[in-house]
């Protein structure tokens, strides 16, 4: 029986109570009813608001354990990604010159291997150069005067920066151009 058509079954009922209790001319009967009525409807709204909490409660524990999984599932992300950055140094030009074919293709399958897991997981690395400085997206820690670039244009990415549904997870660190000065 669905919850309306309980609820009309209820309504009848209490309506049938009620006509009865009209008809009868004994006056403490009647008063005991209204007052068991008046009681039953008290008891019905306190247990509807005790299944609006439940239901309220859940919700928000549910809410709470999704975010706390997406705030560890970020930590051990950016643990990765710390060890993805050390992976492109070591791959870097001027530390292969003295490096063999072999180690360096397992250096790169380690660092591919390391990419397309966080790939896999959601997160992405976002190019930066070029840009136009955003403080939300990068983290400025050098600043050079250059004729060649806008003011406030990403010009090199000192550590790359990654997202998870398009959420800055970690911003990228860069370099900056700034006007030159006066004269040059």
């Amino acid at each position: 029986m669905s919850t309306s058509e309980e609820k009309n079954e209820i309504e009848h009922e209490e309506q049938q109570v009620t006509e009865s209790a009209e008809s009868n001319s004994d006056a403490p009967e009647n008063a005991e009813l209204a007052e068991a009525l008046r009681e039953k409807d008290q008891f019905r709204a306190l247990a509807q608001r005790a299944q609006a909490d439940l239901v309220n409660y859940r919700r928000r524990i549910e809410s709470e354990q999704d975010e706390s999984r997406r705030r560890n599932q970020r930590r051990i992300v950016l643990r990765f990604a710390d060890v993805i950055d050390q992976l492109s140094v070591a791959l870097s030009e001027d530390n292969l010159k003295d490096a063999g074919a072999s180690w360096l293709e397992g250096i790169q399958a380690v660092h591919k291997n390391f990419v397309s897991t966080l790939a896999a997981e959601g997160f992405e690395r976002f190019e930066c150069v070029g840009e136009d400085f955003d403080p939300r997206k990068h983290e400025a820690l050098l600043s050079r005067p250059t004729p060649e670039y806008e003011p406030n244009t990403v010009i090199t990415e000192l550590r790359a920066g990654y997202m998870h549904d398009d959420e800055i997870v970690r911003p990228a660190q860069v370099e900056i151009a700034i006007a030159p000065p006066e004269g040059e």
